[in-house]
């Protein structure tokens, strides 16, 4: 088993490799994953639409989709790492050219073979007419689809959190000149100012973002990928701290991904600001917990959250086919029935075929620090 893993997560310097990043990694994705599962499972059981909100569990299952914005404060925390060390710890300056280059070799070419893919699947498979594809296609090429169309890729829905992803890099090195103030009390009041303030104009101007197509533009999520910055200072400069572990911040973790679930998505300003706190208790509650810290930075859970990317660009077509052209005959009555026999199966081969899509293709692309 050990050998196993250690295929999935790349080796690197120990100084630079955060564990605590892929446990992370590991509990969003699965969030995603089994929210839309769980999806899947309500259309082919022929459920009544409103059933995930009837269901406690299918309702817990579904709110997982907002796994997607634990993974926008990953990525502030982890690529704002590299300019923080430059600004104020004397480390090598960032060269923007290779900067967008790695974000570049990273994330595209994986995203363009899958989007390729899909389109393929629906044209030749699906029955689709291609002249109605390609405008969608080309839109989620240069990441645009979300604010030309005002809602998710036809090609693959999972996508308009990348193109948030993508504006949130070109954006990151102007972000990064508040670093500039030395003194680490007036930067941080400055940094949590702006996430109270980008907090409270998402509030005000919701309809107007709205209408303006910029619901699924990184303007909503500013503040998430703020506070991601933040911890990121907050982590550089206090590590022996972290080093300490306690039960109480395990269930203060716990609590914390359990807020993010149920107040992510609103428009109202102190929802969004208790949602803020949830990831203050989750990010926490990971690196500090005694429970949470010695489960999720096993080897076998960082491989899952090592390879998030692949499993996210793959899993919602590959749910979908697989249980409309594979598993349909053994569809069940009942929604626990089909979430338990469609997940022994479903599941295990969706990780199974993410993880040879991870080792072909996405592997070799990645950076010697895996976090970044």
């Amino acid at each position: 088993m050990k050998n196993w893993v250690d295929l999935f997560i790349r080796q690197g310097d120990k100084q630079v490799i955060i564990k605590e990043i892929d446990g992370l990694r590991f509990i969003a994705i699965i969030a995603v994953v089994l929210s839309h599962f769980s999806l899947q499972i309500i259309k082919q059981s022929n459920l009544p639409v409103d059933f995930e909100y009837a269901n406690g569990v299918a309702l817990f299952l579904e709110l997982g989709g907002y796994g997607v914005r634990i993974f926008f404060c990953i990525s502030a925390f982890i690529l704002s790492i590299q300019f923080i060390k430059y600004y104020l710890y004397n480390s090598e300056k960032v060269s923007l050219k290779k900067y967008y280059f790695k974000r570049l070799k990273r994330l595209e070419i994986p995203y363009l073979l899958v989007l390729i893919i899909l389109l393929l699947f629906r044209i030749f498979v699906q029955g689709e007419f291609w002249k109605d594809e390609m405008p969608h296609f080309f839109s989620s090429v240069f990441y645009s689809h979300n604010i030309i169309y005002d809602r998710r890729s036809t090609i693959n829905p999972v996508a308009w959190t990348l193109e948030i992803e993508i504006q949130f890099y070109l954006l990151l090195p102007f972000l990064m000149q508040i670093f500039l103030i030395k003194n680490f009390v007036k930067r941080r009041v400055l940094l949590v100012g702006c996430v109270l303030l980008f907090a409270l104009l998402h509030s005000i101007f919701y309809h107007y973002i709205t209408v303006a197509h910029l619901t699924y533009s990184i303007v909503p999520y500013l503040p998430i990928f703020l506070l991601g910055i933040l911890f990121a200072d907050i982590y550089l400069s206090n590590k022996i701290l972290l080093e300490s572990k306690f039960f109480l911040w395990d269930v203060l973790g716990i609590i914390g991904f359990l807020i993010i679930l149920y107040f992510a998505g609103y428009a109202s300003f102190y929802k969004y600001i208790i949602e803020m706190f949830g990831y203050v208790l989750l990010f926490t509650g990971i690196f500090k917990g005694r429970i949470l810290n010695a489960i999720f930075t096993k080897k076998i859970w960082m491989a899952i959250g090592c390879m998030c990317y692949s499993i996210y660009l793959l899993h919602y077509a590959l749910i979908a086919f697989i249980m409309q052209h594979i598993t349909i005959s053994i569809f069940k009555k009942g929604y626990y029935n089909n979430l338990v026999l469609q997940g022994i199966i479903v599941l295990p081969l969706v990780l199974f075929i993410c993880s040879i899509f991870y080792l072909i293709i996405e592997k070799p692309l990645t950076t010697k620090n895996r976090n970044i």
